[in-house]
């Protein structure tokens, strides 16, 4: 059987934060894109070329480099996020230095396991070859419902059963968010004159709703969705503010902003709360006659490409960093 069940492969080169470096990690405490419950499939915005350079940025001229092109093109394919395809490539392989990755060509220690990982690895012909044929079977084994090893889209669900590590899925997440650091995904480019505002305990709103929603989405069960900056907001501000690595003031402005929203991409990559906040923003904060449900189709794509037309933004439909920040600046 081809696919993995072993600890993370320690061979030539070191792995872990060892050969991730330190740079490797940097920032991704501030304003995490990522987690290990994102879901993979749906593609990344992002080129080739932007993830080539994302890795020269993080890792400098490594193995790695150079193949954006093909995590991109099997993304779009797959309709798999090209980011984690190349994190996840980066950690198993420490950056494509590792034995088995310059020996066999495979970035995924793809048929490895923890009695003899080297010699049950599968050899490849290149570096591409690997990815082409590991990606679409771990779409269908572990990213599809259904699939042998389905335990959810996500890297937490793959940990069940693609790797013994415990710290595998945390590793993976932590590499895409270092790569995200050096992307621009869009999301309404050019949005630089808006300016994030600030939202406090007593502050009430289209604005404060917002906020709930955002924390709703980073995994805070809030009893009130009232648009009412109350004592509950404040603690979980001040509890995320903590866990980002942010200074604990309970207040609501740029720094908290930018780890706090949620990119809503397609009707692939629709993360609820963080739709129904963008969802609820433009309906009751810009008057757009739309559904506020949660799942972003043609509606909903259709009124954030107007409002970002109006804005003065890029209008590709993408509630990325720059169309948010309008959203909630014009409010």
């Amino acid at each position: 059987m081809e696919h993995s069940r072993r600890t993370f492969l320690r061979l030539a080169g070191g792995t872990g934060l060892t050969a991730l470096g330190t740079s490797a990690l940097a920032g991704t405490a501030a304003a995490a894109r990522y987690d290990v419950y994102t879901d993979l499939r749906g593609t990344a915005n992002v080129t080739g070329s932007e993830l080539d350079d994302a890795i020269l940025q993080v890792r400098g001229d490594c193995p790695l480099v150079g193949l954006g092109d093909v995590w991109v093109d099997v993304g779009q394919q797959e309709s798999m996020n090209a980011v984690y395809m190349a994190a996840h490539a980066a950690w198993e392989s420490a950056w494509g230095t590792s034995n088995i990755a310059q020996d066999k060509k495979n970035l995924y220690g793809w048929g490895a396991y923890d009695s003899d990982p080297y010699d049950g690895a599968k050899r490849f012909s290149s570096f591409e070859a690997c990815i082409r044929h590991v990606m679409p079977r771990v779409r269908d084994l572990y990213l599809t419902e259904g699939g042998t090893y389905y335990e959810g889209p996500h890297l937490a669900g793959m940990n069940e059963h693609y790797a013994t590590d415990t710290n595998w899925a945390d590793g993976i997440a932590g590499v895409m968010n270092s790569l995200a650091d050096h992307i621009d995904f869009g999301g309404g480019g050019g949005g630089s004159s808006y300016a994030w505002p600030y939202y406090s305990n007593g502050d009430q709103g289209e604005g404060v709703y917002t906020v709930q929603y955002l924390l709703q989405a980073q995994g805070y069960d809030l009893t009130y969705l009232d648009g009412i900056y109350g004592s509950e907001v404040e603690t979980a501000v001040e509890d995320f503010q903590a866990t980002q690595g942010l200074s604990v003031d309970g207040v609501v402005g740029p720094n908290t902003w930018e780890a706090l929203y949620v990119p809503v991409v397609s009707a692939s990559d629709d993360p609820y709360w963080a739709t129904y906040a963008a969802q609820h923003n433009l309906r009751d904060g810009h008057g757009y006659s739309i559904s506020v449900d949660g799942y972003y189709g043609s509606e909903t794509k259709s009124a954030v490409e107007s409002f970002q037309s109006g804005a003065g933004l890029a209008v590709d439909g993408v509630v990325g960093r720059d169309t948010w920040r309008a959203l909630v600046a014009t409010l």
